[in-house]
């Protein structure tokens, strides 16, 4: 899949601009947030403000297209990364393949993912409801991996997994704020470091 967007299919010339447009928000709201405006947007996009409305009602419509995007594109990915592991994969394989996806969508594949991360907790009214069915459904599978992987005594009985996925969920989310290619960390370099702490701690038990 081609990096940001969500479709490599070839697109008639309105269905490029649409998606020209699309990708200028994700990236604009990846990095401002979202008071972003859509003159902003269709400056990025090379195209006039009318022309925006011509593919948008609004605003609104433009930012749930987005968000709608930022949790396919995510799907796509974990189920992927998932399909490719062996059948007999270990549970504790999945859920690794599984962050490991999720958290590469979100600093390294997708603005999209990125944007989603940043504005969606300020939404509101029925877009928010709307979007979070699409965000628990996520979450559910990520769950249902952490319990199959407890369940096989892969990780410690003791654990409450909610809370386990919602900290795993909040430094993912976290990243994709801070995190810059160009500062002399790489992508994979940073998921192993959460799947480290993660799952084996940052404290030296030989010490």
């Amino acid at each position: 899949m081609k990096k940001n967007s969500p479709s490599v299919i070839k697109k008639s010339k309105s269905e490029d601009t649409r998606q020209r447009i699309l990708d200028a928000a994700a990236r604009l709201f990846r990095h401002q947030g979202y008071s972003v405006r859509l003159a902003d947007v269709a400056d990025a996009a090379g195209v006039k403000t009318g022309s925006l409305y011509y593919h948008f009602k609004g605003r609104d419509a433009l930012v749930d297209e987005v968000l709608r995007l930022a949790m396919e594109t995510l799907n796509d990915y974990v189920k992927s990364a998932l399909a490719s592991l062996p059948k007999n994969a270990k549970p504790i394989d999945k859920l690794k393949a599984a962050i490991r996806a999720d958290v590469s969508v979100a600093i390294e594949v997708s603005d999209y993912s990125a944007a989603n991360n940043r504005i969606f907790p300020l939404i509101s009214g029925g877009m928010k409801k709307r979007h979070y069915a699409r965000h628990k459904k996520h979450g559910d599978l990520i769950h249902m991996l952490f319990e199959e992987s407890q369940a096989a005594g892969q990780l410690r009985p003791d654990l409450d997994l909610q809370t386990v996925r919602m900290l795993m969920f909040g430094a993912i989310n976290w990243t994709a704020e801070w995190y810059r290619p160009d500062r002399g960390r790489s992508a994979d370099s940073v998921i192993e470091h959460l799947l480290e702490m993660i799952f084996h701690g940052i404290q030296d038990e030989s010490k």
